[in-house]
């Protein structure tokens, strides 16, 4: 099952990936501002049942604002913190707790909170369309949520698993085909439509199918 690659320890080495591949020039990478807007997904599971949505951060000089935005849900306000030196932006609001780190324009890290715990990925974007958000679920050996942000021909997101586990998704596109990676398996897929997404997984023996559309609901 996906979950078998979504352990504390997993959790835990993604961490240090993100920390390890900070660009040398500081946050945001290439020497550029990482103060801006920054639009994604998160997912998230209790154990018996995965949740995902939207979450919006924007990163000032002062500290940071989000709001995330659960599946069928209303928003949820958050206010947090920003390190300039680190990158590190911490937000809370409503039971729920966003920890992550911003390198080359990308603002990802671990969500906790009443849906359980979790992962979420975002894209810096001048403004929301800069952003497609893509909300779905995958089935197969596992079931739970997939969802995924993409500016240009650039993805991240994350999955999380009905059983329990969650991860980081992290992919590309060449003209239409996707690939994904995550820890412990890797994904390919296509899109098919200008709002719609869909592909197959595999995890060691394990494998399934998914799909996501935009905008997310």
């Amino acid at each position: 099952m996906m979950r078998a690659v979504s352990t504390v320890a997993a959790l835990a080495a993604l961490a240090t990936t993100w920390a390890c591949s900070k660009d040398s020039t500081g946050p945001g990478g290439g020497g550029g501002s990482a103060l801006g807007s920054y639009y994604g997904v998160f997912g998230a599971t209790n154990g018996s049942v995965s949740v995902g949505g939207t979450v919006v951060i924007v990163v000032t000089a002062s500290g940071a604002t989000g709001t995330l935005t659960p599946t069928g849900l209303a928003g949820i306000a958050l206010t947090g913190t920003y390190n300039s030196g680190t990158g590190a932006v911490g937000l809370a609001g409503g039971g729920h707790t966003l920890a992550g780190t911003i390198t080359n324009n990308e603002l990802d890290g671990t969500y906790a909170g009443s849906a359980g715990a979790g992962s979420f990925g975002t894209h810096k974007g001048a403004s929301s369309t800069d952003v497609l958000l893509f909300c779905g679920t995958y089935d197969g050996a596992s079931t739970g949520v997939w969802n995924l942000a993409k500016t240009g021909n650039a993805l991240v997101g994350a999955y999380a698993d009905d059983g329990g586990g969650s991860a980081r998704l992290t992919g590309s596109l060449s003209g239409s085909a996707i690939s994904i990676s995550f820890s412990g398996g890797t994904a390919a897929g296509s899109l098919v439509t200008a709002s719609t997404m869909t592909g197959t997984w595999t995890a060691g023996a394990n494998s399934g199918t998914w799909a996501g559309a935009s905008p997310c609901p």
